[in-house]
């Protein structure tokens, strides 16, 4: 070895030495950051819960009883919701690696936002869509969106630029086997496995009679809708069942899932039915299974989908329950990148979000449309820088998806245990009356 090639050599070394113990320093301030972020948090309920506990007291008076109601209901509490908490901190960490996710119809609306999020958490995306010019401009756009969030939220958020996430695309038409086939072949060569399938390509043709529909509306609805995601969800559980640590699918639910009537979307409502019974039928086929069936529910979102042939007066309703395809995605991804078991509903208009939209309506007036039906809200290029400067803050929102179903009643009974201590400390001052 000659002496130019061993200072070569040991310049390498220092130089892998210093990256080392850069990442280090690194891994030590965001752990330090992170530790902060849990004390204060840990703080804040603890405050909450003495403030709670002080009322409480208050109200009983010195009523043993009730002191001992109190004590019952607070501990009983506290457990719940350290298990809850404990369970999803686990499940975070344990799957906040990259994910390998495929998105059928994911170079517009809601499948491109939730793409989009997947992305940015540090994913492996696989986009597909009819058009190859669309595939290849939505891979372009959103790579080009990566790289300027990341330089957005690095300032932030240190951890962002570590966990960069990678987009591929091919053009897939979901109602032919060939095509579908051939997405799946595509996503494991660029991917190696396929943690997440989403079957999102869905589409509507508008709002009007059955009548008024033609043969072929009836049959791009159906083949889409119903047909494409019977060979995606096949080709998908067929995939996930050849790999050791099984996987995720998700069916798109929507108006008439439920098997509720859906006038003027007859075609739609009962492609989305068929789904419900297909998911219900699967989760027997698939329970001894690694394969994970799940449904995902947006609501109603603001896409083409949903304005194709809206009238004035849709319009209007779409302004008190409606959200961007960049606010759904936030909520639903981080629940299907940490979903377990199989059989679960993502859904985005949780009780806690109905409610809220049912008390602020009057506010939501001409929030996205004017009173000519004129839209209001930004542009998607402008959406999406938003989106990528608040993707650093953690919102109400962000702390209403925290809780899943079971918290929520967990809440709820405790604010009907705490109502009846009110009502039984009420009750007994006005005894003598």
């Amino acid at each position: 070895m000659n002496s130019g090639h061993a200072v070569a050599c040991i310049d390498r070394l220092k130089s892998e030495q210093s990256l080392l113990f850069t990442d280090i320093y690194e891994g030590s301030i965001d752990n330090v950051f992170n530790f902060t972020s849990f004390i204060e948090k840990f703080l804040a309920i603890m405050l909450a819960n003495g403030a709670i506990l002080a009322i409480a007291f208050r109200i009983s008076d010195g009523n043993s009883q009730l002191d001992t109601l109190i004590w019952s209901s607070w501990f009983a509490v506290v457990f719940g919701g350290t298990m809850i908490w404990a369970n999803q901190v686990l499940e975070y960490r344990c799957k906040s690696g990259p994910q390998n996710v495929v998105i059928t119809g994911s170079t517009r609306g809601l499948g491109k936002a939730l793409a989009r999020e997947f992305i940015f958490s540090g994913d492996h995306v696989v986009i597909a869509s009819r058009s190859p010019d669309s595939v290849r401009t939505t891979v372009a756009q959103l790579q080009q969106e990566l790289n300027e969030g990341i330089a957005i939220s690095s300032t932030r958020t240190p951890e962002t630029q570590k966990r960069k996430g990678k987009v591929f695309g091919i053009s897939c038409d979901v109602s032919n086997a060939e095509d579908v086939k051939k997405l799946a072949e595509f996503a494991v060569s660029k991917l190696g496995s396929i943690d997440i399938w989403i079957n999102n390509a869905g589409t509507n043709k508008g709002f009007r009679p059955l009548m008024q529909f033609t043969d072929e509306d009836i049959n791009q609805i159906v083949s889409t809708n119903l047909i494409g995601s019977l060979i995606c969800t096949r080709e998908a559980i067929r995939l996930m069942k050849s790999q050791e640590k099984g996987g995720h699918i998700f069916n798109m639910d929507g108006a008439g899932s439920g098997g509720s009537s859906t006038p003027l979307t007859a075609v739609y409502g009962a492609t989305k039915c068929g789904l419900r019974q297909l998911h219900a039928s699967l989760l027997k086929e698939c329970k001894r299974s690694k394969v994970g069936i799940h449904t995902a529910s947006p609501g109603m979102v603001l896409t083409d989908l949903l304005l194709s042939g809206a009238s004035l007066q849709n319009k209007k309703m779409f302004n008190i329950i409606c959200e961007l395809p960049e606010t759904v995605a936030r909520s639903l991804v981080p629940r299907m990148r940490t979903v377990k078991g199989t059989g679960k509903a993502v859904d985005y208009l949780t009780p806690p979000r109905i409610l809220l939209a049912l008390i602020t309506a009057w506010l939501r007036r001409d929030r996205w449309f004017d009173e000519k039906g004129k839209a209001l809200y930004a542009a998607e290029t402008d959406r999406v820088r938003i989106w990528a400067e608040s993707r650093a803050r953690f919102t109400f929102n962000d702390a209403m998806d925290l809780y899943s179903n079971g918290s929520w009643v967990s809440v709820f009974s405790f604010s009907i245990v705490f109502s009846f201590i009110i009502l039984s400390s009420s009750g007994g001052s006005m005894s003598g009356t």
